[in-house]
């Protein structure tokens, strides 16, 4: 059955020409099994003493009967909707090489979907342990049991050892599941391990907020936990291990792109008692906070209920300049950006001393903003070749140029760097002095001998 169903998913959707759909496998389950009935339908319309069968001239007069209301395009006989929509799109659709990868990767992802799902049977036969032994191992894991220091794992072939019966004080102590394709529906597999201590998730592209959630509900007993590298993660999701109380180390290394991980470190060991965050630099975060301080002290900041910031000029408008706004743009697999935006606002109302400012404490955001959005990577190197570019063509045409949209070498005015406020900040929060530079004695007049 498993067969089938990852045939009847993959191979109607091998073209290209079609706009991807999101189909869960429990549609797909769902879908094999009307098969069966129908098959069994046609098979029991005329059975004869040998066992063989007769089937109907057409499917449709074994099947039940609907109501003309219920009945769809292709119980009319009509043709088929999704045909005719294909045909209309088919001419829109992008046939490049890298569309063809993202199509690729995205079956690939609805085939984990399905294969990960925990599987009743599997788990009567072989037991909780021992189920998720085998689950984790054929899919590139090693598991530990405990009282055996032996990790088992595939080998080159990819063939391991396993027993393939439920043994009774067999336990899973330790799962490394590092640079695996784990995601949310193979978490599953978790459900009583009692004995399950340490779990590493490293480099696991498929963990995000979601999983974690799951995964304090299924093992809180968990004592050690690596989160490493797992970068569709958010502090939110960090947030949901808190009510793991026997966790005594988490690592959370190379994940520096997560919004606010020291606060959320510091909040996690205020929780659980024992726990201790490996791999967060902390003072790395206390320098995004103290950027975040001194721009939302600026006078001309206001910010919303959802915590974004905005810059407001002498009329009244409002500029986004910081919050929790995605700003992660989607990219190529070369990290270009897919979709340009050349969407460009009116230039703030404001001194030109306040707009650098601003600037300055926005990272540079609210000049980029101002010039489209080219990607959300560089808020500083794309930003000044576009103004470098279009200051070339207005002063070709004789446009007048705005100060504030000048290109970093034209420009008149230049602020303190925000990486010398933040370190002046540090200091002063640290009770660190600046030493001073002492002044040269002066030096004695020679006296001029005649």
């Amino acid at each position: 059955m498993r067969t089938s169903v990852v045939r009847g998913m993959t191979s109607s959707n091998w073209m290209v020409h079609k706009w991807s759909k999101f189909k869960r496998w429990q549609e797909a389950v769902n879908a094999n099994e009307e098969h069966q009935k129908e098959r069994y339908r046609l098979q029991n319309y005329i059975k004869l003493p040998t066992g063989m069968y007769i089937t109907p001239e057409r499917p449709e007069h074994v099947a039940p009967k609907k109501d003309p209301a219920d009945m769809t395009r292709q119980d009319q006989g009509a043709m088929p909707m999704d045909l005719l929509t294909n045909h209309t799109q088919m001419r829109y659709i992008d046939h490049s090489v890298d569309n063809v990868r993202r199509f690729k990767r995205y079956e690939h992802f609805q085939h984990l979907q399905y294969d990960q799902r925990s599987i009743p049977e599997r788990l009567l036969f072989l037991g909780a342990d021992l189920a998720a032994a085998h689950f984790f191992v054929h899919r590139g894991a090693a598991v530990k049991f405990v009282g055996d220091e032996t990790w088992y794992r595939r080998d080159k072939n990819k063939n391991y050892s396993l027993p393939g019966r439920k043994v009774d004080g067999l336990y899973v102590e330790a799962i490394d599941a590092s640079e695996s394709e784990i995601m949310f529906e193979g978490l599953d597999n978790l459900s009583g391990l009692s004995h399950l201590r340490l779990l590493r998730l490293s480099n696991c592209e498929h963990m995000d907020d979601w999983s974690m959630s799951r995964l304090s509900a299924l093992v809180p007993q968990l004592e050690f936990l690596d989160l490493s590298g797992c970068h569709s993660l958010s502090h939110k999701g960090l947030m949901a291990l808190k009510i793991m109380k026997n966790l005594k180390y988490l690592r959370l290394e190379g994940l520096d792109h997560i919004k606010d991980l020291g606060k959320s470190a510091l909040l996690l060991e205020e929780s659980i008692p024992e726990v201790k965050v490996l791999g967060v630099e902390y003072e790395l975060h206390l320098d995004d906070v103290i950027a975040e301080r001194k721009l939302l002290e600026h006078p001309s900041v206001v910010q919303d209920a959802r915590g974004n910031a905005f810059a407001e000029d002498e009329n009244g408008r409002m500029f986004y300049i910081a919050g929790t706004v995605n700003e992660r743009p989607t990219v190529t697999d070369d990290d270009n950006p897919i979709v340009t935006s050349t969407v460009k606002r009116e230039i703030p109302t404001m001194s030109d001393e306040e707009f650098e400012e601003l600037n300055v404490l926005s990272k540079g955001k609210l000049r980029h903003l101002l010039v489209g959005s080219p990607s959300g990577y560089e808020w500083t190197k794309e930003t000044e070749t576009i103004l470098a570019h279009e200051a070339h063509l207005k002063l070709k045409d004789g446009i007048p140029i705005d100060e504030k949209m000048l290109p970093l070498k034209e420009r008149k005015i230049h602020p303190i760097p925000l990486e010398d406020r933040i370190v002046e900040e540090k200091e002063k929060l640290l009770g660190y002095e600046r030493p001073t530079a002492l002044a040269e004695p002066a030096r004695p007049l020679k006296r001029l001998v005649e």
